[in-house]
């Protein structure tokens, strides 16, 4: 039993975290929203989940990097970890495009070449 990718996931969260709290992208801009949205989403994968595994089509994989340890049959503790990580990742993405990546396109000069 090994909790490798479980570390990696709480690892990446926390790096994520770190992002989102020195610009205040999301969790940190509007704690309560952001919380809502990203339970919200995390509900939404994992019913999505639960959904596959009663069909039959997802079970849960072997590896020894993971932790062996299911919530419920077939449904990993690690994949909640990564719903969680997937959800604010998005989150945190979606609010850097719009607060840094689109204003930058926006003050471009048009034709693309400035001092010409």
């Amino acid at each position: 039993m090994s909790a490798l990718y479980l570390l990696a996931i709480v690892g990446s969260t926390v790096c994520m975290g770190l992002v989102d709290r020195r610009w205040r992208l999301f969790l940190f801009d509007r704690p309560r929203r952001a919380a809502g949205v990203v339970a919200a989403g995390v509900a939404f994968f994992l019913a999505w989940d639960v959904v596959a595994i009663s069909l039959g089509i997802y079970e849960r994989g072997d590896s020894p990097a993971m932790t062996g340890l299911e919530v419920a049959d077939e449904l990993p503790v690690e994949e909640i970890f990564f719903v969680l990580f997937f959800c604010y990742l998005t989150m945190v993405l979606h609010r850097l495009l719009l607060r840094v990546v689109l204003p930058a396109l926006d003050a471009r000069p048009v034709g693309g070449r400035s001092g010409r």
